[in-house]
């Protein structure tokens, strides 16, 4: 009987790119009921060592590739960009006078 190899969250994680932290991630974030679900590993070891068979990687690189991008699905919103307030001293300054501060 041959051995059947798999790529753990590691060999994932270096065929990709990323770090094993990011794969764990994707896991945790888009599961089987999701709307982008991370394909399910081939089998489980030993309580939930997960393991894909080498064959699936382009299958795991599509699903990357389909990822919604930043920002889409919620989080919290970007905060806008407020301008400073300038002091009148201040705005002389940058406009080239030689005001001194009050």
């Amino acid at each position: 009987m041959s051995t059947v190899r798999h790529l753990g969250v590691n060999g994932i994680a270096e065929r990709l790119g990323v770090t094993r932290h990011a794969v764990d991630k994707w896991r945790g974030r888009y599961p089987a009921e999701s709307a982008h679900p991370f394909p399910e590993p081939d089998v489980e070891i030993d309580g939930g060592v997960p393991g894909w068979l080498p064959a699936r990687l382009p299958e795991i690189e599509r699903w990357r590739a389909g990822m919604p991008g930043r920002g889409v699905g919620g989080g919290r919103p970007s905060a806008p960009k407020v301008e400073p307030e300038l002091k009148d001293w201040e705005r002389e300054l940058l406009d080239g006078g030689s005001a001194e501060p009050s």
